[in-house]
């Protein structure tokens, strides 16, 4: 199946469907009221011109907006306004949201900061500027909620001490750390790092997702150490997958090059490239077809999905509505495709997802998945 429905519906357009995708698009026409018959060529482009020409000149000329991005987030436009949604086969199951589900908001930037002295900081209530000096290093959270370190003196040499920055599940938030690297932190994830490098390396420790933006520095490589591998650069801009409950850890590169250590041996990655690590059998190897815009959805604040079971995408959402999931029965194997606002709430997202041959129980912030 196409990746986003405008790619679809133009391929239906040509006349380049194979019989399933033709179904697909027919399937989602007959979903329309009163339609009892499939839709004409002429139908179809009206419909799908006048919900793309919705979106504002404004929001087009965005230059954080890739082409690519535009054509998906015009497709679930498309979707929602014709009243169909992504789907991965004909006759599929609507999924009725639960009067509960409206009640789960979306995540939000929130973090917690500990110091090296045990202190600990809610990032989500302390008030901006200046929340504590170590040694000379000036902590602060800026007005964009950001959480910055500024040397206002020469640190002591004999200074040490980790600092560690947690994101719970619902929660993402950016830090800056003491030698100008950015770090953007998904949720239910954690980052220890000393408020003083060493001489000879950055040394940084992950469990979660983030992505590093790494400041240059010949002299010290900067490194991130996960349970599983350990990744060395100079200054790169690259992206880290290592969540506990995922069997793979996936390391991103976006910019300049990077080296992936683990047991099995090392990676030397290039822009555009990513390394896979199976958390079972230790192997690593690269892909060389990654898909950037995907990996890098989470920090755009959108979900992404490309042919990912139920499990993955239920992982995600767990972590990000801050709900457990629980299964009963027998769980879809079907693949699905799409991209979501994460600023959606709960029941929004599965409304949108349609997921197929599955129903959803909400109570409190449990989630039951019964498949059939």
């Amino acid at each position: 199946m196409e990746k986003n429905a405008k790619k679809l519906l133009d391929k239906y357009l040509a006349g380049n469907c194979t019989p399933e995708e033709m179904a697909i698009v027919e399937d989602w026409y007959l979903q329309l009221p009163f339609q009892k018959e499939a839709p004409n060529h002429s139908l179809i482009t009206s419909s799908k011109q006048e919900v793309w020409n919705q979106l504002s000149p404004r929001n087009r000329s965005l230059k954080s907006v890739t082409v690519k991005r535009l054509a998906i987030a015009a497709s679930i436009v498309v979707c929602m306004s014709l009243g169909i949604y992504f789907m991965v086969q004909r006759n599929a199951t609507p999924l009725t949201a639960k009067t509960e589900l409206k009640d789960i908001l979306p995540g939000k930037h929130k973090a917690v900061l500990t110091l090296a002295d045990g202190t600990v900081v809610d990032l989500d209530d302390a008030k901006n500027g200046q929340i504590a000096n170590q040694n000379g290093i000036v902590i602060r959270k800026a007005k964009n909620g950001q959480l910055e370190y500024i040397i206002k003196e020469i640190p002591n040499a004999a200074a040490t001490g980790s600092n560690t920055i947690a994101t719970p599940r619902g929660g993402q938030y950016q830090v800056s750390l003491p030698d100008g690297t950015k770090v953007w932190l998904n949720a239910a994830t954690t980052l220890k790092y000393p408020y003083v490098f060493a001489k000879n390396e950055r040394l940084v420790e992950l469990n979660g997702e983030a992505y590093f933006e790494v400041s240059k520095d010949h002299t010290r490589p900067f490194k991130v150490k996960t349970d599983a591998q350990t990744v060395e650069v100079l200054g790169t801009h690259f992206n880290i997958n290592a969540y506990s409950d995922e069997n793979i850890v996936k390391t991103t590169l976006l910019e300049g090059a990077v080296k992936v250590s683990a047991t099995s041996g090392s990676v030397n990655l290039h822009p555009g490239e990513q390394s896979l690590l199976n958390a079972n059998s230790a192997r690593l190897s690269i892909n060389e077809q990654v898909d950037i815009d995907k990996e890098m959805a989470w920090k755009n604040n959108i979900f992404s999905f490309d042919n990912d079971d139920l499990q993955t995408i239920m992982r995600q959402i767990s972590r990000w509505y801050d709900v457990d999931v629980v299964y009963q029965g027998k769980i879809t194997s079907e693949k699905y495709v799409g991209e979501i606002p994460k600023n959606s709430n709960l029941a929004e997202v599965f409304k949108i997802l349609e997921l197929n041959h599955v129903h959803i129980d909400a109570k409190g912030k449990v989630l039951t998945v019964t498949g059939n």
